[in-house]
């Protein structure tokens, strides 16, 4: 029997509005998804709230759309790249669940809950060592049963996407707060009474970070 540390959640996730749309038109968020409720660090018991509250209000919105018919229509060009990965045939590859394991130990030793730069830069490293290994392509056939290993590609590489969100946050906050603890930053700073969005640059591939001040309850009433 394993007894170890695990990572239990964290308190970033998907930018909504106050009726759980994302960026990403017709595409709803809710529950522990929905990053901004738990400020630097999350109640515990709160992961049914969320999700009963949230769930809540996505399910309404989701009903008010098809109400009013509001679909966005599909872009077939916009799709040409993920479907050509979905039906990609790689070659041989590493042990997809392997590589998900060494990402999880990385993370674990590196980006823990304290932090330095030099840890998290180490990392870095870590993730783009995977993502190099990792491959263009999944291994396996499309369509030919369930292929586990090709299901272990996709999860990895998506994984690997929110790890690097996870130390680009880290990273470029320097302060501890809540359950983000930099030793080499160990106070909290209120110049970084902020939050911090990171967008995925559709034709880089790369990660772009902005900052935003946090509303005060005066700010949002007016």
């Amino acid at each position: 029997m394993e007894v170890a540390p695990i990572a239990h959640y964290h308190m970033g996730g998907i930018r909504v509005d106050t009726r759980m749309r994302t960026g990403v038109p017709g595409l709803l968020a809710a529950g522990e998804a929905v990053g901004g409720a738990n400020g630097a660090n999350r109640l515990s018991g709160n992961a049914i709230t969320e999700a009963f509250a949230f769930g809540r209000a996505a399910g309404r919105e989701a009903a008010a759309m098809v109400a009013r018919r509001e679909a966005p229509a599909f872009d077939p060009a916009a799709a040409t790249a993920a479907l050509a990965l979905v039906g990609a045939i790689g070659g041989d590859a590493p042990n997809p669940a392997a590589l998900v394991d060494a990402l999880q130990r990385a993370m674990a030793e590196h980006a823990g809950p304290f932090r330095t730069a030099d840890s998290l830069l180490r990392a870095r490293a870590a993730i783009a060592a995977l993502r190099g290994r990792l491959g263009a392509a999944p291994p396996g056939v499309p369509g030919l049963g369930h292929d586990l290993a090709r299901l272990d590609w996709f999860d990895l590489r998506q994984m690997l996407l929110v790890a690097d969100c996870v130390v680009t946050a880290a990273f470029a906050r320097q302060e501890s707060r809540g359950a983000h603890q930099r030793e080499d930053f160990p106070q909290t700073d209120p110049a970084w009474t902020l939050n911090q969005a990171l967008t995925l640059d559709p034709v880089s591939g790369q990660l772009r970070l902005s900052r935003q001040p946090v509303a005060t309850d005066a700010a949002a009433a007016a």
